[in-house]
């Protein structure tokens, strides 16, 4: 699979505390190596393997950084740089983020290129167009807008009511006049409920 291979030699023994923390460490690349939509599992397996290697001697150096972060440092890191050799741009923070994700999904790399993941050049140049086109396509697309002023418009009740509301506004003696109306109906409605036989 174009991957490096380590012989079993190499293998230190490991604790049962360590043993869980490197399956967790697994299992986070993993997870999101399949979140890319990435099916083939021999495939994932050895691409995690791969990066639990990078990941295990950086661990070496700095060993109070737990495997799993180590792992998902590694994961971010080699697919950004992938993916920037692939699109010849820059990626923001040097991360894939939401653009480069969309990007790998529209240019269809789970189905068609998923043997040419995280792999080195050279890569079909279909791929390569793919991806760029894709990357281009992923991006923000500024329209600029006119928003014109419309008058409301209301149907037959909004209408009346707009109405109605505008001949309170000038007169105010309607006003006075609906006022002493709605208070004449709540002690109506009051009288009824309270005395009323």
């Amino acid at each position: 699979m174009g991957l490096p291979h380590h012989p079993l030699e190499t293998l230190r023994p490991l604790s049962e505390a360590e043993l869980s923390e490197w399956e967790e460490a697994y299992a986070a690349v993993e997870a999101y190596l399949q979140a890319l939509r990435l099916r083939n599992r021999l495939l994932v397996a050895e691409l995690v393997r791969a990066i639990l290697w990078r990941a295990s001697a950086r661990g070496a150096k700095e060993p109070g950084v737990p495997a799993r972060v180590l792992a998902m440092e590694e994961t971010l890191s080699e697919i950004a740089r992938w993916t920037q050799e692939v699109l010849h741009e820059e990626l923001e923070h040097n991360r894939l983020a939401a653009r480069g994700r969309l990007a790998l999904l529209l240019a269809d790399m789970p189905g068609k290129w998923q043997g040419v993941f995280l792999t080195p050049q050279p890569w079909p140049p279909a791929f390569t167009e793919s991806m760029r086109k894709s990357y281009l396509a992923a991006g923000p697309r500024f329209a600029t807008l006119t928003m014109v002023p419309k008058p409301l418009e209301f149907n037959v009740i909004g209408t009346g009511a707009a109405q109605w509301w505008e001949t309170m506004d000038r007169r105010p003696i309607v006003r006075k006049m609906f006022a002493i109306f709605l208070l004449a109906l709540i002690g109506a409605i009051l009288w009824f409920i309270y005395f009323a036989p």
